[in-house]
């Protein structure tokens, strides 16, 4: 959904805030490396001649242009005015200092200045993915009437900015303190995200990752027909949205709820509609998939389906808890998804159904490739030559496309594609492809290859053949493909056949790993790529086939009877082999209250994650156990099974639990001291993964509002000290020490930390006792906090204790 009114302010007022210091920092770094303009214009054109695909799109794209002598006196301008007014509150022009976009240039291009910066976000690539999405935040928000933003959106540049503001010294924050700016963030994530209608099955809605562009004027219909126009007596009862397969008609709708929910927040409804229910349901046939809990082959659910009256008609009394609709007169949307699939039969006894026997209070909105007999019956149609070209500017800008089409190509690409909006979505995602990401696979797409392959294929048939087009281009997709994937194809194959097999209607990646035994990172970029060729779409984590690709996978890709039977018995084995394992683990459930506790703390869901989880907490247990004895043999071979589960474990899932857990294990083998080796690195990588996934990825972002969070970042800080890192375990260590604060934590692991935290600022004055006195003020602050609570520290107190007495050496010391 999207972000509220008040929350896009919010977000709009903390960008603005984060962007000085953020600023000040780069300039103060970039001015301070090149005082002089021809040491700075030297470096940018060295980075310019070796720009290559592996760049970020970004730096190939603005780049260049910033390097010509015009561009790059200007943008140095820039960063000395921004330098020199690093402790001014206000500058008079923000066209003196540099925007957003500049300070990605330079980040991304001096990789030598900036590795302090990357290295907060794990490495490079990780850093540029997230200024990039906080670029595009940040100029969505420049404008005041900006209202589409949402959580996909807000989560990864809350991390972003918040582990910046940490980073950053507090002398570059002028205008906001450092804790102004984090109480702000801490508002932004603390928000209570509820949908403010009684009913609803929003979950079970196909919402795609793609943003919808060029249908405002549709929208607005669409709102007017279920809010109303204002001055009327009654509201239309059904509305049909048809046109043909692809062009959006789903999409629309769809966007159409999220922007009335917004609304609704917003108290801003047209009419001051308020809705009771608001519910989706599809007439797709029933079909198969496996559940992701516990790899049962099961049917879809019932209230996601339905094929005929009697189901529709149960679907919504099921959902809205009624027996009839005598007496009933709340005020709601049924959506009624893809009608053509339902026999004309059913369809006449569903318009009777709507039109006599619903109250009048509940409206339906419909979408067919047919026009319908419906009180208001509306075309979705393609774009033509204006409009097509504002569409493709606008989807390759909203989705972040790598592409760059002239105004020539963009006119003959509307012209083939006569302005069909799967054809060109389709044309627009293949022309941007760039398939570096498959494992192993190092070739890139080339755009300009790619556009002539489209354009002399579609060439080939008649203008106005639409299904010819479509069906041509799943397999000229398929073909292209196979040639990319040369040394691939049998993965590609693979993952095929389990959808030709199955052909069910929605797979987690975690079963597509576990029935075709590969990896989960090259299951994830292979589906990912089939997704952009609009081969496969992807809802939540579900992935399923495209309604019009179906049809072609089914034929190409269904094995004879043998290997049927062999994949259906496949399919039969892991059903048993996951239950058997469930059954063991809520046994283990039931007898270990911690291991429910982790399972709850750390969002683990699905059953392939809890199984996972599960087998990695017992290793735990048993590589402390054997540590503690200082068997080498055992410890040996205990590591040898951490190896073997967590490579099984990151095969079938991203779950960050898992990269932690993996970290713990081998933590405890390298402080018995019993095996020769260290594995500093790894346990160093699963720490920063788990952490980075947390901040960054939507599915595991509420991880941070637990205390196994607070305790991951405590015990990481804590290990970066061991090990000398103290700069590095600071930031971490007073990252959990704020997120047991802002949960109200105050148990011997929160002491544990303030303390471990006073230990290592008391470590790092030691260091260089002249530069760096503010750190024992820290210590000394610490222990403060630390004395009205001495004698409820319990087993923390020996901590405080030892804190205590080195802080106390330095009593006469003045600073």
């Amino acid at each position: 959904m999207y972000l509220s009114l008040k929350q896009h302010d919010l977000f709009r007022t903390l960008l603005m805030g984060f962007e000085v210091p953020f600023r000040s920092y780069i300039a103060d770094v970039v001015i301070s490396h090149y005082p002089a303009y021809i040491d700075f214009s030297t470096e940018l054109n060295n980075r310019k001649a070796t720009l290559s695909s592996a760049d970020p799109i970004f730096l190939r794209d603005k780049l260049p242009n910033s390097c010509t002598e015009k561009n790059c006196a200007k943008l140095y301008a820039r960063f000395v005015t921004a330098n020199q007014n690093r402790h001014v509150d206000v500058i008079t022009s923000d066209n003196d200092v540099p925007m957003v976009g500049h300070l990605n240039i330079v980040t991304f291009a001096f990789q030598n200045l900036f590795a302090d910066l990357y290295l907060l976000f794990g490495e490079y690539h990780d850093y540029c993915v997230l200024a990039e999405k906080y670029r595009y935040a940040r100029n969505k928000l420049d404008h005041p009437d900006c209202k589409t933003l949402e959580d996909t959106d807000l989560i990864p540049v809350l991390a972003f900015t918040k582990d910046i503001i940490n980073f950053l010294d507090n002398g570059y924050f002028s205008r906001k303190t450092k804790e102004q700016l984090l109480v702000e963030i801490s508002v932004l994530q603390n928000r209570k995200i509820e949908i403010p209608v009684k009913c609803h099955n929003f979950s079970s809605m196909p919402y795609t990752e793609s943003r919808i562009v060029c249908r405002e004027n549709e929208i607005e219909r669409l709102k007017k027909f279920i809010c109303g126009n204002p001055g009327d007596l009654r509201k239309q009862h059904s509305c049909c949205v048809y046109g043909y397969g692809g062009v959006g008609k789903t999409a629309l709708v769809l966007e159409v709820v999220k922007r009335i929910v917004q609304d609704i927040w917003d108290e801003n409804t047209l009419n001051d509609y308020l809705p009771s229910y608001i519910l989706f349901f599809s007439a797709k046939k029933q079909k198969l998939e496996i559940a992701s809990a516990n790899g049962r082959i099961i049917e879809s659910p019932i209230h996601k389906r339905f094929e005929n009256l009697d189901d529709l008609r149960n679907l919504i009394l099921n959902n809205l808890q009624i027996s009839d609709f005598k007496n009933f007169h709340d005020e709601g949307i049924i959506i009624v998804d893809n009608l053509e699939a339902i026999s004309e039969d059913e369809r006449i006894n569903i318009k009777h159904f709507i039109d006599a026997q619903t109250p009048a209070e509940m409206q339906f909105l419909l979408t067919s490739r047919n026009s319908e007999d419906y009180e208001v019956n509306f075309k979705l149609s393609g774009f033509e030559k204006e409009s097509g070209i504002t569409f493709v500017k606008e989807y390759i800008s909203e989705n972040c496309l790598d592409l760059n089409l002239d105004a020539c190509e963009i006119e003959e690409l509307l012209t083939l594609a006569k302005g069909n909006t799967l054809v060109l979505v389709l044309c627009l995602r293949r022309l941007s492809q760039n398939l570096s990401s498959i494992s192993g696979l190092q070739t890139e797409f080339s755009s300009i290859n790619a556009w002539k392959n489209i354009r002399n294929g579609l060439k080939r048939f008649p203008g106005n053949a639409y299904e010819v087009i479509s069906e041509f281009m799943f397999k000229d997709t398929f073909e292209e493909i196979e040639k990319v994937f040369s040394n691939d194809c049998e993965l590609f194959y693979r993952i095929l056949k389990i959808f030709a097999v199955s052909q069910n209607d929605g797979i987690d990646l975690n079963t597509i790993c576990l029935l075709s035994n590969e990896p989960y990172p090259r299951v994830e970029a292979v589906a990912d790529t089939l997704c952009n060729y609009l081969i496969l779409e992807k809802s939540g984590d579900q992935y399923s086939l495209n309604n019009f690709a179906e049809k072609y996978i089914i034929n190409r890709f269904m094995p004879d009877a043998t290997t049927f039977d062999s994949v259906s018995t496949e399919i039969r084995q892991r059903e048993t082999q996951v239950q058997q394992e469930l059954d063991e683990l809520n046994r283990d459930i039931n007898s270990r209250n911690e291991l429910a506790k982790i399972l709850n703390d750390w969002h683990i869901v699905s059953g392939s994650d809890r199984i996972a989880a599960a087998r990695l907490y017992r290793l735990y247990g048993e590589a402390d156990y054997e540590c503690k004895k200082d068997s080498r043999f055992k410890a040996q071979s205990i590591l040898e099974d951490v190896i073997r589960e967590s490579k099984n474990a990151e095969a079938i899932t991203a779950h960050p639990y898992i990269k932690f857990q993996k970290s713990r294990i081998l933590q405890v083998i390298d402080r018995a001291g019993v095996l020769p080796e260290r594995h500093t690195d790894e346990i160093i990588d699963g720490f920063r993964n788990a952490i980075f996934v947390i901040k960054t990825v939507e599915q595991f972002s509420d991880i941070q509002n637990t205390k196994s969070y607070a305790s991951l970042l405590w015990l990481f800080g804590q290990y970066l000290a061991e090990i000398n890192k103290n700069l590095e375990a600071i930031r971490y260590l007073e990252e959990g020490v704020d997120a047991f604060e802002a949960m109200k934590i105050f148990d011997k692991e929160y002491y544990q930390c303030l303390s471990k935290l006073g230990s290592v600022y008391l470590d790092y004055f030691e260091e260089d006792k002249l530069a760096r006195t503010k750190y024992l003020v820290l210590a000394r602050t610490i222990n403060k906090k630390l004395q009205p609570s001495f004698k409820n520290l319990g087993e923390s107190k020996v901590f405080a204790t030892m804190l205590r007495k080195r802080v106390e050496k330095y009593n006469k010391l003045s600073v």
